[in-house]
């Protein structure tokens, strides 16, 4: 009995005795939002090393400091968990951003299509590639675009030119070209020569018959378009690479932005190179924010079963900086009028929508003639092997509606429900689906402005009762029980984009009024909630005792501003790690902080560098 009660006294003392050691961070007199179970309100908080060591009382946590303590009295400014975005390619705008560092280290050469006009242009600009690079035989040659957007430029794509033209300026190279910018084949779409295709056929003929998607002229020949997932196949296992330590720096500063805003954590989906490269950032203690990833590296591989038996399951694998939350194929529809729909089009949808009628519908097997569904068979083997698919693009309402009854066929083989397999972006989402959806436990990452700004053109391409219930239902799916987190899939101010989530304003129009959601629910999507979406909810996205010290703080009450100015929220510091990663200016000013390794820079002029 003795022993016992000696046992508990220590367990109960435990804490306590934490309590008593040293503070290095104590930021009090403010007003902290917890985020955690009870969404307590304190004043103040302690940081120790990488862990909160306290929230409470500012008399209380004072205590805690000596004279190495970092004390900030915040006079009442506002202090959140740091901001977890759950769906970000910052190394895709990392490369486009700063990609003058590099100069010609990038393995990429791009096409301005905006001086396209015919077949010859195009094949003009390769001509002037391949002389001016003196390229040796058999290297193969990536080619994105940019300004790809006029319909004279999509109708020299689609319709102009096959591989045959591009062998009359290439005719010893394999070349890959792509519709849009950086080291990918944007929304799964490319062209390929006739060395490309050569190539693909003797090594992955097997695979292309049964499951690639390619354009065929009158006699059944490829034309050179490619479809996934044999183009996924091409930038998962073939594109040229940079080297991890030319685009590291890159990286650096790009996340610098990030950091800017009050964000701790970013989530993406990565192939290897960035991840080599993001390792060098870690392990020179250069990485500023979290980056959980969805591994795309192992889509489109010859045998998937043998492939994910072979490896085991790596989900959570990593450091406490950088880890696998998923695998992912990236995409299983594209983005705007290539996003795979139900819906009927009342007018035509863009300059391309004639190629694309219910959009890549790459779910269904009958699409575009495939024999086998592969992103089926695929999804099994991820499920059979304890593995998780998240960090994936599904934008419309038919590539949701897909893979909620592909969920549905292996669930009866592998429970899903506590998984958190998840669909990302919500573009447009049947709420008649939600049910299932909920019964599945699948979690919803949900785009912001960059989708719900596109309400009144989905109003005039699909009519208005499609854009006031499919564009980002978040509050059906919330009262459905699904779990929602926040994404902008796009480098722009995250506050900004946080707004229309609130608001559902649109160029002054209400949209979908029955979707808005309070400010409490919104700073949820952007902390505790994705925290579970990247698998570390015990570690980050709340402030509360023990957790990582991931922490914002902001220019104003949060709580209480209007709706309406929720996109003048600025971050004045951000803490990552318990390490001081970015000051606002002016604070850095009021309060004579300099830490070492900390951006001091408005996100404005961190933007305006590139």
């Amino acid at each position: 009995m003795k022993l016992k009660l000696g046992l508990t006294f220590l367990l109960a003392v435990i804490p306590t005795l934490g309590l008593a050691q040293t503070a290095d961070i104590i930021l009090y007199n403010g007003k902290v939002i917890t985020v955690d179970p009870n969404f307590t309100i304190a004043e103040a908080v302690a940081v120790r090393g990488d862990k909160i060591q306290a929230v409470g009382k500012s008399n209380e946590l004072l205590r805690f400091a000596d004279a190495a303590t970092v004390k900030i009295d915040l006079k009442g400014k506002t202090v959140i968990p740091g901001v977890i975005e759950s769906h970000a390619h910052f190394h895709s705008y990392g490369r486009n951003h700063y990609r003058q560092q590099l100069g010609d280290k990038l393995p990429e050469y791009r096409i301005d299509w905006a001086l396209v006009k015919t077949k010859a242009d195009f094949l003009a600009q390769i001509d002037q590639h391949m002389k001016r690079n003196k390229f040796k035989p058999g290297e193969m040659i990536f080619f994105p675009a940019s300004n790809y957007a006029s319909e004279a430029a999509i109708r020299v794509f689609y319709e102009e030119l096959t591989s045959k033209d591009l062998d009359t300026v290439t005719p010893n190279n394999p070349i890959v070209i792509s519709i849009g910018g950086g080291l990918r084949i944007f929304d799964g779409v490319c062209m390929v020569n006739s060395k490309m295709i050569d190539f693909l056929w003797a090594k992955y003929g097997d695979f292309i018959n049964r499951y690639g998607r390619y354009w065929k002229d009158s006699s059944g020949k490829p034309t050179g378009i490619l479809e996934p997932p044999i183009s996924l196949l091409i930038e998962h296992q073939l594109l040229p690479r940079s080297r991890a330590e030319d685009i590291a720096g890159m990286l650096k500063n790009e996340l610098q932005e990030w950091s800017a805003m009050g964000v701790t954590t970013v989530s993406t989906r990565m192939g290897s190179q960035d991840v080599e490269a993001l390792k060098i950032l870690d392990l020179n203690n250069e990485l500023k924010v979290r980056i959980p990833y969805g591994l795309s590296d192992f889509f489109a591989v010859d045998d998937a079963a043998a492939t994910f038996k072979r490896m085991g399951n790596l989900i959570g694998l990593g450091s406490s900086k950088l880890w696998i939350n998923s695998f992912t194929p990236i995409i299983v529809d594209a983005s705007d009028s290539r996003m795979a729909t139900d819906q009927k089009r009342l007018v035509e949808y863009g300059p391309d929508g004639q190629y694309f009628p219910i959009g890549i519908a790459l779910l269904d097997p009958e699409y575009r003639g495939a024999r086998g569904n592969y992103f089926k068979e695929w999804f099994l083997e991820v499920a059979r092997n304890g593995g998780r698919v998240a960090n994936l693009h599904t934008a419309g309402d038919r590539s949701n509606r897909r893979m909620i009854e592909i969920l549905e066929e292996i669930n009866q083989e592998v429970p899903l429900k506590d998984k958190r397999w998840a669909l990302d972006h919500c573009m447009m989402v049947n709420p008649d689906h939600l049910d299932r959806a909920a019964k599945l436990g699948i979690y919803y990452s949900c785009g912001g402005a960059m989708f719900i700004n596109d309400s009144p053109e989905i109003a005039r391409i699909y009519g208005d009762k499609v854009a006031n219930t499919f564009v980002v239902p978040v509050k059906s799916m919330l009262n459905k029980g699904l779990k929602v987190v926040y994404q902008t899939d796009r480098h722009a101010y995250l506050w900004g984009d946080l707004e229309p989530m609130i608001t559902r304003i649109v160029e002054g129009k209400v949209w979908a009024p029955q979707e808005r959601i309070d400010k409490v629910t919104a700073l949820k999507m952007i902390t505790i909630w994705p925290a579970e979406y990247v698998l570390r909810e015990k570690e980050i996205g709340s402030l509360e005792r023990g957790k990582k010290a991931d922490i914002a703080v902001l220019d104003r009450d949060y709580l209480t501003i209007p709706d309406e100015d929720v996109s003048e929220v600025q971050a004045l510091m951000t803490i990552c790690d318990g390490e001081i990663v970015h000051l606002h200016p002016k604070f850095s000013e009021e309060y004579n902080l300099k830490p070492p390794g900390a951006t001091i820079a408005t996100f404005a002029e961190l933007f305006s560098r590139r």
